[in-house]
């Protein structure tokens, strides 16, 4: 297992300035904005189960009572500094985990096509995880039987809400909120959600949409006009540039295009692609009808967290080891995962970058809040004298776990 990285300051010395800035979120609401910490792990090589356990400390142990934006692209299953068994765990009954080569079978039903998902010719699938709310169950939410034969990892994380597969195209955004701090919020999972809609993402994904549509009026010489979808049956569909497809109900009147006309990659005309518009639908967030990543809280004394991840793309193949779940949205009804979810890059490739996702974020965010950076070496100073270092705190109070299938 590798070291964590040196401390760099004594843990005091994130301690001492507990009442200045206490005093200052005082006076934020008539003088100045709240603070936040603004933590970027992309490039840090963290995995998911190190993610979701620097978040937990974060929200329950920071000693300074901070609230917190931190986003990220994660391995999935490759832990920088946790050392804790992957699956397969056993050979298990009747031929159990690992007892093909799940990439070669893949490979050969793609006509030996590259495979641009990054996975490993080890009998077992490492390109993606799978993700439990706390109280879920294995047996309910997952295909346990593909799971375990493909050797995918399965965590259970501190945080509430449903399950999600995640790889190295989840886009990951958290922000931690301090009741102290943001009073106007209250902490409860759909007030939560509303703030995070109205104050973050919408306008995150408008700043997004503006910024392409006004590249694209720069490259035509032309105002962007609305768009109207291809002719069906002599139907016509009204798409209003900014409006499309999504996790939940919106903000703001427009039409979708229906399900029945997918993104076309082969369409090279990116003036005729619709830009989607952010909506809140129910506990989701969608572009039109599709739900476009997952998300969930962890609500505790002083604050609250509130994670999601969105979905730039991601393999149909790892969606299978999902289930229906029994409880779902209205607007979801019965269909599949491959029917509901939407795929960022269906809008977005070829105009803009997940990276660029992540920068409209930080300006949406940065609105609100007077933003301090800070960097991963910070908080792992914090977790080596608070707990001993991030294996000491995973192996003891950490709530996120790997589950044994």
């Amino acid at each position: 297992m590798a070291a964590l990285l040196p401390i760099t300051r004594p843990f005091q010395s994130l301690v001492q300035p507990l009442s200045r800035h206490r005093h200052r979120r005082t006076l934020s609401s008539s003088s100045r904005p709240p603070k936040l910490s603004w933590l970027d792990l992309r490039g840090t090589g963290l995995s998911a189960a190190e993610r979701l356990a620097i978040e937990e400390v974060l929200l329950r142990h920071d000693p300074l009572q901070r609230c917190w934006g931190i986003v990220g692209i994660h391995e999935p299953t490759s832990n920088r500094y946790l050392d804790f068994p992957l699956p397969p765990y056993s050979t298990g009954v009747g031929g159990g985990c690992g007892t093909r080569d799940w990439n070669a079978q893949r490979k050969l039903a793609q006509q030996r096509e590259a495979d641009v998902y990054g996975h490993e010719s080890t009998g077992t699938n490492r390109s993606c995880a799978i993700i439990l709310g706390i109280g879920g169950k294995p047996e309910k939410l997952i295909n346990v039987p593909a799971a375990q034969q493909d050797g995918v990892l399965v965590l259970k994380r501190f945080s509430g809400g449903g399950t999600v597969v995640v790889d190295h195209d989840s886009l990951w955004t958290t922000f931690i909120g301090r009741n102290e701090v943001m009073k106007d919020v209250k902490p409860f999972p759909r007030e939560i959600m509303q703030w995070s809609a109205d104050a973050i993402f919408s306008p995150a994904f408008d700043k997004w949409n503006e910024r392409i549509a006004n590249s694209d009026e720069s490259s035509d010489a032309a105002t962007v006009k609305p768009l109207v979808a291809p002719k069906k049956r002599g139907r016509q569909t009204l798409v209003f540039q900014g409006k499309s497809c999504g996790f939940s109900g919106g903000f703001g009147e427009s039409l979708v295009l229906p399900p029945d006309l997918p993104f076309d990659e082969s369409n090279t005309d990116l003036q005729n692609r619709p830009l989607p518009k952010f909506q809140l639908r129910e506990n989701d967030y969608v572009l039109g009808e599709r739900k476009m990543g997952g998300n969930a809280q962890s609500i505790v004394k002083d604050g609250w967290l509130h994670h999601t991840s969105f979905l730039w793309d991601y393999d149909a193949h790892n969606m299978q080891y999902l289930t229906l779940p029994e409880k779902r949205p209205n607007y979801r009804g019965d269909r599949s995962h491959d029917e509901f979810l939407v795929k960022l890059k269906d809008h977005y490739a070829g105009r803009s970058t997940k990276y660029e996702f992540f920068g409209h974020v930080r300006s949406s965010t940065g609105e609100h809040f007077e933003l301090e950076e800070v960097t991963l070496g910070e908080v792992l100073d914090l977790m080596n004298e608070g707990f001993g270092g991030l294996q000491s705190w995973f192996d003891g109070k950490c709530r996120t776990k790997p589950v044994k299938i």
